[in-house]
């Protein structure tokens, strides 16, 4: 009894963060802490947790492709340097003790959500693919961003909606097919680090793809919608906050 609850309790985590990575960002807030109670450690959670993301994507991409949104050519040029940044960060997590990286987590959500809240016209705005030109300074964010995807997957979809809307200027439909692209080459490369340190749990992570497969496809095929819009930008902002108290709780108040 007690495997079959921890079955199910991965496989809906996994759900959950098809959904929410798929439509936002944050869903690794729900699986990273549920790793852990499941009994994996940080460093073998923060690996673990990448499986069900980069299949998710998969699944995902899919949708957004019978859809007609993504911007392929835009899209690969963005994941040169996010891959770039993502071989950087994912031998820096090697090297950070786990306070510390709690600590520096905590604050950069913490200016995600300040981000999120000063750009409210800019996120619910955005432009189609059509009228955009990529500028050489958005190759540096990316690759920052790329590096924070490395390090830990945690808010790094968020990172890159963020960039796709509010420097390159896509509208959120667009901005979320982009970034499972990019997503998806990050994580894939930075897995084969992961692995090959020891860090991947493939009994779990193939649990939470369970779930993750059916929540990335229903949450590309609602970022589709024109009215998802501002349901997007809710959910962000709740999940976004949500983590905010776990993390102070958990790395400021105890």
């Amino acid at each position: 009894m007690p495997e079959l609850f921890y079955y199910t309790l991965a496989i809906a985590g996994g759900f959950f963060l098809g959904v929410l990575n798929t439509l936002a960002g944050s869903g690794s807030a729900v699986t990273l802490p549920l790793l852990v109670f499941l009994g994996l450690s940080p460093s073998l959670a923060n690996g673990t947790n990448r499986i069900p993301i980069i299949l998710g994507r998969i699944a995902a991409l899919v949708a957004f492709q019978r859809a007609g949104v993504i911007d392929w050519r835009r899209g690969l040029l963005l994941a040169i340097p996010s891959l770039a940044g993502t071989l950087l960060g994912a031998y820096l997590a090697s090297l950070v003790q786990a306070r510390i990286l709690g600590v520096i987590i905590t604050v950069t959500v913490i200016g995600t959500l300040i981000l999120v809240l000063l750009n409210t016209r800019s996120l619910l705005r955005g432009e189609s693919a059509s009228h955009l030109r990529l500028i050489w300074w958005h190759y540096p964010l990316f690759f920052l961003v790329g590096v924070w995807a490395g390090f830990i997957v945690l808010d790094s979809s968020v990172f890159f909606l963020l960039l796709l809307v509010l420097a390159v200027g896509y509208d959120l439909k667009e901005a979320n097919a982009v970034k499972a692209l990019v997503v998806f080459l990050c994580l894939a490369v930075s897995l084969v680090i992961f692995t090959d340190k020891r860090d991947v749990d493939w009994h779990y992570g193939l649990l939470l793809t369970v779930g993750c497969l059916p929540g990335s496809w229903l949450g590309a095929v609602l970022a589709t919608k024109e009215w998802v819009k501002v349901w997007v930008y809710r959910l962000l902002i709740l999940a976004i906050s949500v983590e905010i108290y776990f993390l102070v709780e958990k790395y400021f108040l105890r």
